[in-house]
């Protein structure tokens, strides 16, 4: 959007080279605003759905009663700013043709909407936690409209606002763990340990925000998590 344009110059010999200046196209006729950058940047979310459809997302997010570390994970993976693969490439850090793949196996390379929402691996995670709570299961795959769409069905199931996307900030933020510690620690896993883990930091997080835990088990929470997050 923005360009550096050769300047020239008219004497009585012709054109000769002047000073360079720079142009902006996002308004070419009033020249930069910060305005005019917004709406240039609000543009560029047009491929997730209709103007400005998932610009409450990230207040969303912060809104939400877990730590202040999983709410800037949950900013920077909405915002596709998490050091996966395919964008440290793009940082300059080289990998193998092999390596640039999904560490889940596959001939898929890793980056944010293939590893979090269309590994045919962590599916099977994602279709666990939908049953476990009562959804449909049916996923997007790409990352504004799936928070969306299990955010919304928390909302239609009367859940507390700052409860609504907690349980989609614990899988994604489980799955990025499990990420690391394979690629840096060669660690084992299952589907199952990892529904698991979800359900306990579920849990966990639901005492977050008051002064004293409240008095259920988490056993009793695995059986009705719904009725625990009202």
């Amino acid at each position: 959007m923005i360009s550096v344009v050769k300047g020239r110059l008219e004497n009585f010999d012709g054109w000769s080279e002047g000073k360079d200046f720079v142009v902006w196209h996002g308004n070419s006729e009033l020249g930069f605003s910060v305005a005019s950058y917004y709406a240039f940047y609000e543009r560029l979310c047009i491929p997730f759905g209709p103007h400005k459809k998932y610009k409450k997302v990230f207040g969303l997010v912060w809104k939400m009663e877990v730590s202040f570390k999983i709410k800037a994970f949950g900013w920077r993976l909405l915002h596709n700013k998490l050091p996966t693969k395919d964008l440290l490439v793009l940082r300059g850090i080289s990998f193998s043709l092999d390596n640039l793949n999904c560490i889940l196996g596959g001939s898929c390379s890793e980056n944010r909407k293939h590893f979090f929402f269309g590994c045919w691996v962590l599916n099977k995670v994602w279709s666990e936690i939908a049953f476990w709570v009562g959804k449909e299961d049916s996923r997007e795959e790409e990352c504004w409209p799936n928070f969306i769409d299990w955010y919304l069905y928390f909302r239609s199931n009367k859940v507390k606002d700052r409860k609504l996307g907690v349980l989609w900030l614990a899988t994604t933020w489980t799955l990025w763990l499990l990420r690391n510690g394979v690629c840096f620690r060669k660690d084992s896993w299952s589907v199952n340990n990892i529904v698991w883990n979800i359900k306990f930091l579920v849990w966990k997080w639901s005492f977050c925000g008051k002064i004293t835990h409240p008095n259920y088990s988490f056993y009793e929470f695995w059986k009705e998590p719904l009725f625990f997050l009202l």
